[in-house]
């Protein structure tokens, strides 16, 4: 499977949020319930028409960060990742591109919607959420692997949700979050 990847183990965040932002985003759509979306869905991210935000334990810091490109679904991870979900966002402009809390592109991960405009699945992975809730130092202490290919708008779907903050908010008996059309 061809797939594009990039790390960083300088990932900043604050508020705990990161995102995937297209050039429509602030000009055509907003996020107001984006973040209330992620405490009562799959625990992780939520997205809508040109955007995705991801939520750490890590309030304010570093976090160690890989994103793929993927031209297809990518095999489900191991038990190493303590929660996975995979949701689905549309880019109206044919760009996605990872961004910090705050405006920053961060220009080197490239552009997500590698097959332009159009509908894709987003698979983010965590693990050290609860280690980095309660971190202080300089060093990360949480990672994320986030995952993105082309495919039809499909339903949330949690494939594990094992720490702590996806204990208090994920519950299986509710629906799954839907894709939000532009």
């Amino acid at each position: 499977m061809r797939y594009t990847s990039w790390t960083s183990d300088r990932m900043f965040v604050s508020y705990r949020q990161y995102y995937l932002q297209g050039d429509d985003f602030l000009t055509e759509y907003d996020d107001a319930d984006t973040v209330e979306r992620i405490y009562t869905g799959n625990s992780l991210a939520a997205g809508g028409p040109e955007h995705l935000t991801v939520l750490a334990g890590t309030h304010t810091g570093w976090i160690r960060l890989t994103t793929q490109q993927c031209a297809g679904e990518p095999v489900l991870p191991g038990q190493e990742w303590e929660t996975v979900v995979d949701v689905s966002i549309r880019s109206t402009s044919g760009v996605l591109r990872l961004f910090r809390w705050g405006g920053d592109v961060v220009e080197d991960a490239g552009n997500f919607a590698t097959a332009g405009a159009g509908w894709y699945r987003v698979r983010v992975q965590a693990r050290g959420r609860d280690e980095g809730d309660a971190h202080e130092g300089d060093a990360p202490v949480e990672e994320h692997f986030m995952t993105v290919w082309p495919a039809p708008p499909q339903p949330d779907a949690v494939h594990t949700a094992n720490d702590a903050f996806a204990r208090a908010h994920y519950d299986p008996t509710r629906p799954p979050g839907q894709p939000v059309q532009p």
